[in-house]
C-alpha cells in the first residue's frame, strides 16, 4: 500500500472510487457551499470595520501595551489548548504555523465566534461578567496543489476594555474627597496573508504578513465631590496603529512504521515594534460627563513606537492518519520592553506556555454511525503570565482544559466545531486577581474545489 502523509491524501489509498466519490459530492455542494461563502463574507464584513472596539469581557490585566493578546488559533486548534505548531490535518487551515498550508489541497473557508463568562474578585469586591467576540476568519486557497498554498484571514490582535475607581479623602474631619478613575477600552484587529510551501518531499516553509490596525483609548480622571464642585478633569490618550508584522515558520514530517507519522514544527515573530500616532488632551467635562467645558490639546497626532512582545513557538506531534494525533507545543514570549503602563520602572518578563493536546476518530470512513466519523479533541494548557495585579513581583498562572468535537456534514470537507475551555488566572494569594473563565467556541469549517479540475479513470 502506497504511504500517505496528509489527511487529504486518502485519495491515494482509495484510488477511482474515492475520486469518483470527492467529485460527486463536491461538485453537488458547490451553490450551497458558495451561497454559504457569501453569506458568511457578508456577515464578518459587517463586523470588521467596528471590530477594535469589539472584546470579550472586562479585565482589569489589559492595561500592559496594547492590551491582552488573542493567541492565532482557529476553533480546531482551541479545543486541543491551542497547540498547532506541527500538527495540520490538511483540512482545517493553520493559523499558527504558516509553513503548514501548503498541506491544505483544496480550497476552505473557516468562521468561527466565541463567548466568555469570567467571574473575577479580590479581596473587596467580586464581578461576573458575560461577553463575545469573532475569533476568526479564513479562507484558504491551493495555488500548486501539493506545493504552495495561500491563506487570506482576518481576526482580532488585543483587546484593551478595564475601568477602576479609587476615593482619596481631602482632610480628616471634612467630607470633601477626590474620585480618580482609570479607563480603557478598543482593540487591534490583524489582517493576514500567509503563504506555506512544501520544498522537497516533507519539510515546509511559511511566511505571514499581517497588517494591524485599530485604536485603543486610555483615560486617566478625577473629580473632586466636595460640594458645589459640577466639573471633572480627563487626561485622555488615543493611540491609532497601522503597521505590517510578520511570522516565519518551518515544520518537517517522517512517515515511520505502520503509518504512523512524526511531526515538528516552529515558528518565529519577526517584528519586535508598531508605528502609531499619540493624541493626548487634558478635558474639563461637566458633572454628567458629557458636554465638554474646556479641552486643550498636547498633542494632536505625534508619533511613537509601540513595542511588541515577540515570541517563539516550537512543537512536535505524533499522529496516525485520519483516526488520532498527540502533540505537545511550547511558547515563549518576550515582553522586556513592553510599556507596563503603570509606571514600574521593573521590565516586564519573559512568559512560558505550555500546552498537550489530542484528536481522534473513531472511523473516518463509517457509513452507518455518524458518531464514528465525528472527530473528538481534548487539550490543557498552562501559562506564565506578564501579569503582576498585585506588584508583588508574582506573576498570574493562566491554567486551562479544553474540550471539543468537530461534527461532519455531507462530506469529509465541511465541520461544525464546538469548543469549551474552562480556566482559571491568578489566585488571589498571590496576584491580589483572581479569574475563572468558561469560553465557548464554535465554528464552521466548508471546503470545495476551485481553479482545479478533477480526474475520474
Amino acid at each position: 500500500m502506497k504511504k500517505f502523509t496528509t489527511f487529504a491524501d486518502l485519495k491515494d489509498i482509495k484510488g477511482r472510487n474515492f475520486n469518483r466519490m470527492i467529485y460527486n459530492q463536491l461538485t453537488h455542494l458547490n451553490k450551497n457551499i458558495l451561497a454559504s461563502f457569501v453569506l458568511f463574507f457578508a456577515f464578518f464584513a459587517a463586523l470588521i470595520p467596528n471590530s477594535y472596539a469589539q472584546t470579550i469581557v472586562n479585565s482589569p490585566l489589559s492595561y500592559i501595551g496594547m492590551g491582552e493578546l488573542y493567541t492565532p488559533e482557529t476553533p480546531s486548534n482551541s479545543m486541543m489548548g491551542g497547540i498547532g505548531v506541527s500538527n495540520s490535518n490538511g483540512i482545517y487551515s493553520n493559523q499558527i504555523n504558516p509553513a503548514l498550508l501548503a498541506r491544505n489541497h483544496y480550497t476552505m473557508f473557516e468562521a468561527g465566534i466565541n463567548a466568555e463568562f469570567k467571574d473575577m474578585q479580590d479581596y473587596r469586591q467580586r464581578q461576573q461578567v458575560l461577553g463575545g467576540n469573532y475569533q476568526s476568519l479564513n479562507i484558504t486557497l491551493p495555488v500548486i496543489p501539493s506545493r504552495w498554498t495561500m491563506s487570506f484571514g482576518v481576526r482580532p490582535y488585543s483587546t484593551v476594555n478595564y475601568e477602576t475607581r479609587s476615593y482619596r479623602r481631602l482632610n480628616v474631619l471634612g467630607v470633601d474627597s477626590l474620585l480618580y478613575s482609570y479607563k480603557g477600552d478598543g482593540g487591534v484587529s490583524k489582517l493576514t496573508i500567509s503563504n506555506g510551501v512544501r520544498i522537497g518531499k516533507e519539510f515546509f516553509v511559511g511566511l505571514e504578513m499581517g497588517f494591524l490596525f485599530g485604536a485603543v483609548n486610555r483615560n486617566v480622571g478625577t473629580q473632586n465631590l466636595s460640594d458645589g464642585q459640577f466639573y471633572k478633569i480627563k487626561l485622555e490618550n488615543q493611540s491609532n496603529y497601522a503597521d505590517f508584522t510578520f511570522k516565519a515558520g518551518a515544520a518537517w514530517r517522517k512517515v515511520l512504521k505502520n503509518d504512523l507519522v512524526l511531526n515538528a514544527g516552529a515558528t518565529m515573530d519577526l517584528s519586535p515594534s508598531l508605528s502609531g500616532t499619540l493624541m493626548k488632551r487634558f478635558v474639563t467635562y461637566d458633572l454628567g460627563g458629557l458636554n465638554v467645558i474646556n479641552s486643550d490639546t498636547l498633542a494632536k497626532s505625534e508619533a511613537f513606537t509601540q513595542q511588541l512582545p515577540v515570541s517563539s513557538r516550537v512543537g512536535v506531534s505524533i499522529e496516525r492518519l485520519a483516526h488520532w494525533m498527540v502533540g505537545v507545543d511550547y511558547v515563549r514570549t518576550d515582553w522586556s520592553k513592553v510599556d507596563n503602563n503603570l509606571g514600574r520602572s521593573k521590565a516586564l518578563p519573559t512568559s512560558e506556555q505550555i500546552s498537550i493536546g489530542a484528536e481522534y476518530t473513531p472511523d473516518f470512513e463509517s457509513i452507518s454511525s455518524f458518531f464514528k466519523r465525528v472527530t473528538y479533541r481534548v487539550g490543557v494548557s498552562q501559562t506564565t503570565t506578564p501579569y503582576d495585579f498585585g506588584g508583588n513581583g508574582k506573576f498570574a498562572k493562566d491554567q486551562s482544559l479544553s474540550v471539543g468535537v468537530a461534527l461532519p456534514l455531507r462530506n469529509f470537507l465541511n465541520y461544525v466545531n464546538v469548543s469549551y475551555q474552562l480556566g482559571k488566572r491568578g489566585t488571589l494569594a498571590d496576584n491580589s486577581l483572581e479569574e475563572q473563565y468558561h469560553r465557548v467556541v464554535i465554528g464552521m469549517t466548508l471546503g470545495d474545489v476551485w481553479f482545479r479540475k478533477i480526474k475520474i479513470d
